[in-house]
Order: structure tokens, then C-alpha cells, then sequence
């Protein structure tokens, strides 16, 4: 598995552009793959691990300045229209509040902004939709609350996105999003 996320993520973040906000940096797994970005400001909501992303963004030689920040994606600490893009890898099925993270996207996001996600989303067939909503429970106390189940699709068209889903394997979607 390792490899099928390095491609996706290298995929996600290579060619951005302009000023790039990434929701939920983690580790910094992303880091090492930006190109072309002109500055990165990255939140996430667990110390330890924007300490972990720190330390990669330090290490990383790409002449690309990265910011780190300690803040849930529900509440992020930016100005209004201050970013080109928003990055979000393997996040929305773990924040607390798709659609109050969503509101906070689209107010710092710039008009003409591009939302960028790699995604677990609910499965379209019934039976593995199903499967997905029953293992959840379980799943989200082992996997930092991560739902294998959520329909973050609806939830972004519900709230007005123009969703393009470039790429889409199993429970995972690779996707463009503006508003």
C-alpha cells in the first residue's frame, strides 16, 4: 500500500501553485512531493504530529517555505481569501465536522481557489456501502476516528462545490473541487 499512496500523493501536490494551505499535514507525508508551490501553510490538529511535519519540512530541499500550525480544520487561523489552493489528503473522513471544515475552506480559499482531495469516501456499491457502515464503528477507535463511510461527494455538491473526481479506487477518490 505504501506505494499506491506515495503515487497518489506525489500526483496530488506536485504542480500546485501560489500560496497552498494543507488541512491536516500530519506527519508531513505530502511534503516531499510539492514542486511548484510558492509558500505552504499546513495545519494539523495534533501536536506531535505538526512537530513530525516540522521536522520533514525542515529536511525536505525544495526552496519552498512550509508553515506548520497547531488547529483543527473546523477552525482555521488565516485571513479571508488567503489561499490559492487547499490541500486535503486522507482528512475528511476524520474531522469532526465535514461540513463546518468545508465553511472554513471556503472562506480562506480565494474566489477561483481549488480545493484538491484524495479522499476515503462511502463506497458506490450497495453491499460494500454497507460493509463500510458496519466495520466504522470499530474502525474509527482504532484509526483516529476515520470513517470509511462518510459521503463527503454529497456533502461538497450539497454545499455548492463543483466536484470533479478524476480518479476513483475502491473507497478511495482523488478529486478537484471549486466553488
Amino acid at each position: 500500500m505504501p506505494n499506491f499512496f506515495s503515487s497518489w500523493r506525489g500526483r496530488l501536490v506536485e504542480n500546485l501553485t501560489g500560496t497552498v494551505l494543507e488541512i491536516g499535514v500530519g506527519g508531513g507525508e505530502n511534503l516531499r512531493y510539492y514542486r511548484r508551490a510558492q509558500v505552504i501553510h499546513a495545519i494539523e490538529p495534533h501536536a506531535e504530529r505538526a512537530r513530525e511535519a516540522e521536522s520533514v519540512a525542515a529536511a525536505v530541499d525544495h526552496g519552498i517555505p512550509v508553515y506548520v500550525r497547531v488547529a483543527p480544520a473546523e477552525e482555521l487561523p488565516y485571513a479571508d481569501a488567503m489561499f490559492d489552493v487547499v490541500v486535503s489528503s486522507l482528512v475528511f473522513c476524520s474531522v469532526t465536522d465535514q461540513d463546518r471544515a468545508l465553511a472554513e475552506i471556503e472562506r480562506v480559499l480565494r474566489p477561483q481557489g481549488v480545493l484538491w482531495m484524495v479522499e476515503h469516501v462511502r463506497p458506490k456499491t450497495p453491499i460494500l456501502a454497507q460493509l463500510a457502515t458496519a466495520v466504522t464503528p470499530h474502525w474509527r477507535k482504532i484509526a483516529h476516528n476515520c470513517h470509511l463511510d462518510r459521503p463527503t461527494l454529497s456533502v461538497l455538491t450539497q454545499r455548492g462545490w463543483r466536484v470533479d473526481v478524476l480518479r476513483r479506487r475502491g473507497v478511495f477518490v482523488k478529486l478537484r473541487a471549486t466553488r
